[in-house]
């Protein structure tokens, strides 16, 4: 009976999960496809390229047709009576200060700036989903090992008893072994709600129906990555990470809406052609006309615009800043929990299950009792727990640094 219970001490703390059916993948898929707030930006590619057609109009502003009907009468020494005077104008305003490739080249940047947003967005909601993941494998992985130490104290209370009753131990031991059952119990609810909670904040994020029950595959951390090279990992992230990309398109953005509001400063210039009637007399010939800047020179919009450049800057500097500091984090938190997780899967889980087995041959031949036998059971367990704490720590931290960088780091 001892073997038996000791056996399956070791397969529970060997063993790795059964299989899975949802994927990684399969919630990243999912999440993007469902992410309101994605779905929210990605609409506002219409109106993007709405702004962008009107832009690209030959002209901004229709022509204008005026017409006029008045009817008058004829003096008594010319005769007397009426006549009708009519005419028709038409006219159309010329832009003459190059706004129009000003504001194509506006729209064509906010388009693309746009398009880098709803990348950084998918940045960032990939790395919350992967978090969120990990976590709930973390916690299924909890569960099952919990729900296993269970079994296993069962085993090991029945066992007690039967040497109790054989006169072998005392009843303090079978009382310990009750109370050892109760704890795993107990343990095992906590894991249970750990993953509920954890699977709830997942299907959350991928925009899902709320399963109590959603089943998850895939491996928490199972080797650690080599390790990238400092420097070239950060010039990764300058040239991948969408956000600074899109704050470079919006300083480019408000250079360009300040130009144009100087340009718009510039008065256009309304050609037009007319024809009149005025009894029986034909009147035809063209028009021009400017207006006078005299008052309005743009005065408002171009110190608007010159606020929105500093805006742009600051917010374009502080943005790297941030992302220096957070990268530096990243990558030192992505270095130690590397070294932790290898320490621990070649060094600390492997002296723990040979201890085990040491244990195990010695309670075998009789030169160890129940209490020496019961330190080595919780001190193997909590081991495990504590494995599978390390191999979360790394995943959240290769999670980090791929969401610092704005990819993979293979």
């Amino acid at each position: 009976m001892a073997r038996n219970f000791l056996f399956i001490l070791v397969m529970v703390l060997c063993l790795s999960s059964g299989a899975y059916s949802l994927t990684i993948d399969e919630a990243l898929n999912q999440a993007l496809r469902n992410n309101p707030e994605l779905n929210a930006l990605r609409e506002d590619v219409e109106g993007a390229q709405g702004r962008l057609e009107k832009a690209k109009f030959p002209l901004s502003a229709n022509p204008v047709i005026e017409s006029y009907l008045a009817g008058k009468d004829k003096p008594r020494e010319d005769g007397g009576g009426t006549y009708t005077n009519y005419g028709f104008k038409l006219s159309q305003e010329f832009e003459i200060a190059g706004q129009r490739g000003l504001r194509i080249d506006i729209a064509e940047k906010d388009l693309a700036r746009l398009a880098l947003e709803i990348k950084n967005r998918e940045r960032v909601l990939k790395a919350e989903v992967s978090d969120a993941f990990a976590r709930a494998l973390a916690a299924k992985k909890k569960e099952g090992l919990a729900r296993q130490v269970v079994a296993v104290q069962e085993e090991m209370l029945h066992f007690t008893r039967l040497k109790f009753q054989a006169g072998e131990v005392s009843g303090l031991e079978v009382n310990l072994a009750e109370v050892e059952l109760g704890k795993s119990q107990k343990d095992f609810s906590a894991a249970g709600r750990e993953y509920l909670e954890a699977s709830i904040r997942l299907q959350g994020l991928m925009g899902s129906r709320v399963d109590a029950a959603l089943p998850l595959e895939g491996e928490l951390y199972a080797n650690s990555v080599p390790f990238p090279e400092k420097e070239i990992i950060w010039n990764k992230s300058l040239a991948e990470r969408p956000d600074l990309k899109a704050s470079t398109y919006e300083a480019d953005l408000a250079l360009n809406t300040l130009e144009l509001a100087k340009k718009g400063a510039i008065p256009n210039i309304i050609l037009g052609g007319f024809y009149n009637r005025d009894e029986m007399r034909n009147e035809l010939g063209v028009s021009a006309s400017i207006s006078i800047p005299l008052f309005d020179q743009k005065q408002a919009e171009k110190k608007e615009a010159r606020a929105r450049v500093s805006q742009a800057r600051i917010k374009k500097a502080g943005l790297e800043r941030t992302a220096q500091r957070e990268f530096e984090e990243a990558y030192s938190a992505f270095n130690s929990t590397q070294k932790e997780f290898s320490l621990f899967k070649k060094e600390i889980l492997a002296k723990a299950l040979e201890n085990l087995e040491l244990l195990n041959l010695a309670y075998r031949e009789g030169k160890i009792g129940y209490y020496n036998l019961r330190l080595a059971q919780k001190e193997t367990i909590e081991t495990q727990f504590a494995y599978i704490d390390t191999q979360l720590r790394a995943r959240l931290a290769a999670n980090a640094l791929e969401k610092i960088i704005g990819g993979d780091l293979k």
